[in-house]
């Protein structure tokens, strides 16, 4: 795998970089705009609240804010889904949800096609989503696993070899709670090497209007694997966190 070297200095949003940034290599074919991921060791994913969806339960595109531990914004999430699809599919609506760094530059892409949200019994139903960086480049995908009660997950990489093991809680609609989803490396659940936690919103929480997460890993985690948690954050949060429209 070839790697190129982007500076920071040239990526990163004013404001952004505490000090001097050294210079990151990142594999090769992917956009340059990710090289700031690859310096984290938190990703902090805000939904953006929409006041009109919790009056009249219209549902809308979905929206994130992608921040860094100070909470100063580098990536924007947007769900491109159309009208219809949303309203009657609800929660289990296929899409395509576009990522981009704050000058609109498009950095990533997540496809998840429909997936009826049956019982957890339905072993036929298991969701799944497809990422891809740039659009258009499969990088890898994200296959929920069946079980009877344990959200469970594997992150695939293009090489259709297991990367991640996703083990959520047993209850994961606790309230006035932390939810956590416990990262581990390859197809076992031994070594521990992040985690995806769902943050209690209070009185968000309680309408439903919206959900923060945080994303936490390895600093020295290649930024192929980060970019692949990433995204199976977003198909967590709409497999268990998406109230409105709920089939």
């Amino acid at each position: 795998m070839s790697f190129k070297i982007y500076d920071l200095t040239v990526l990163c949003p004013t404001g952004m970089m505490m000090g001097p940034p050294p210079n990151i290599m990142i594999p090769a074919g992917l956009p340059p705009g990710l090289a700031y991921l690859a310096t984290l060791n938190e990703v902090q994913i805000h939904q953006i609240m929409e006041i009109a969806e919790i009056l009249i339960g219209w549902e809308r595109n979905n929206r994130y804010d992608i921040c860094n531990n100070q909470s100063q914004k580098f990536m924007f999430a947007k769900e491109d889904t159309d009208c219809c699809t949303r309203q009657f599919c609800g929660t289990a609506r296929p899409f395509v949800m576009n990522v981009t760094d704050n000058a609109g530059q498009q950095l990533m892409m997540m496809k998840r096609p429909f997936r009826c949200q049956a019982s957890c019994m339905w072993c036929c139903c298991l969701q799944e989503m497809e990422i891809e960086s740039p659009p258009g480049v499969l990088q890898g995908t994200v296959k929920q696993v069946w079980t009877c009660w344990t959200p469970k997950y594997r992150v695939y990489n293009s090489q259709n070899q297991c990367v991640f093991t996703i083990l959520g809680d047993c209850c994961y609609c606790k309230c006035c709670a932390d939810v956590v989803f416990r990262v581990f490396d390859g197809d076992g659940e031994a070594n521990e090497v992040g985690q995806i936690v769902k943050h209690w919103g209070g009185c968000r929480e309680l309408f439903g209007g919206a959900n923060d997460f945080s994303l936490k890993f390895l600093a020295d985690m290649d930024l192929m694997r980060k970019m692949l948690l990433f995204g199976a954050t977003f198909l967590i949060d709409f497999n268990y966190f998406e109230y409105r429209g709920n089939n």
